[in-house]
C-alpha cells in the first residue's frame, strides 16, 4: 500500500494512531462521531506529521473524552472547533512548530491560527480555537470560558484521570481501545523536558507560587510529574494498560 493510500484511509475515518500493526480506530468511538471535513483532515494531518504516535493518540483521546464530557453535561458546542483544537494542542512540543521563546501552548495555538486563516475561518471562531489550545492545561481558567475552550481542557484532563466520575466505564474503555495509551507518559514527559531545556523561561511558572514559597510558611505545591506516574486507567482492564 502506498503512503498516500494509507493516509487517505486514516482520514476517511477521521483519525488514526500510526502504530505498526494497529488497525485505525473507527470514525465513531463510544457513540462519538468525529467530524470529517477538509479542515479537520488537515488538522489531523499536521498533528500526524510531526507528533510521535503516543502523543497523537493522546490528542485523539482528548477529543473523544471532550465530546463524552460534553454529552454527559448536555453542553451544546462547535464539534469541529473542539476537534481541531484537540488535534493541534500539543503540536507546540514538536520541532517543526516549537518557537525559541513562546510557551508550547502558544506555539500550538499559533499553528491553529495559521491553519484557520488559510481556510478563511472568521476571526471569532479562530480565536476560540486559539484560546482552547493555549488554555488546554489551565482548567481553572478554561472552565470559565466558552464551552469549546472548557471541553478541550476537560478532554485533556480526562486523559490524565480527570472527569472519570462522570464518564461511563464502557465509554472510557472504548476510547482507550480505539487510541491506546501505551507508553504515552514517558514520551510526553520527555517532550515536555525537551521544551523546558530549550526555553526554560517559557515553562509556565507563575510569580504567585514564587512569592508563596518565600512568604507562606509550609507552602508546597504538588507536581505534575509525580501525579501522572500512577496510571488512572489501571482498573479498566487490558484497555487501560499503559
Amino acid at each position: 500500500m502506498q503512503r498516500a493510500d494509507f493516509l487517505n484511509g486514516i482520514y476517511a475515518v477521521a483519525s488514526a494512531v500510526p502504530l505498526a500493526g494497529q488497525v485505525p480506530p473507527p470514525k465513531e468511538v463510544a457513540g462519538v462521531l468525529a467530524p470529517d471535513s477538509p479542515l479537520t483532515k488537515e488538522a489531523a494531518s499536521i498533528a500526524l506529521s510531526c507528533e510521535p504516535p503516543e502523543i497523537f493518540s493522546h490528542s485523539l483521546r482528548s477529543f473523544y473524552f471532550a465530546e463524552l464530557i460534553g454529552k454527559a453535561k448536555g453542553i451544546s458546542h462547535d464539534v469541529e472547533a473542539v476537534y481541531v483544537a484537540s488535534m493541534l494542542h500539543d503540536t507546540g512540543l514538536t520541532a517543526p512548530h516549537m518557537s525559541a521563546t513562546e510557551r508550547f501552548q502558544v506555539d500550538g495555538a499559533n499553528v491553529s491560527r495559521e491553519l484557520l486563516e488559510r481556510y478563511g475561518i472568521e476571526a471569532a471562531r479562530a480565536d476560540l480555537v486559539w484560546d482552547a489550545i493555549s488554555l488546554h492545561d489551565q482548567n481553572g481558567i478554561a472552565r470559565w470560558k466558552h464551552p469549546e475552550v472548557m471541553l478541550v481542557s476537560a478532554g485533556v484532563s480526562a486523559d490524565f484521570g480527570g472527569y472519570l466520575e462522570i464518564l461511563k466505564r464502557a465509554e472510557v474503555i472504548a476510547v482507550l481501545e480505539a487510541a491506546p495509551r501505551s507508553n504515552f507518559i514517558p514520551v510526553f514527559l520527555n517532550a515536555i523536558a525537551t521544551a523546558a531545556k530549550r526555553k526554560p523561561l517559557a515553562t509556565g511558572l507563575t510569580y504567585i507560587a514564587d512569592v508563596a514559597y518565600h512568604l507562606v510558611p509550609g507552602f508546597h505545591l504538588g507536581n505534575f510529574y509525580d501525579d501522572v506516574k500512577d496510571n488512572p486507567f489501571a482498573d479498566y482492564g487490558t484497555a487501560g494498560a499503559a
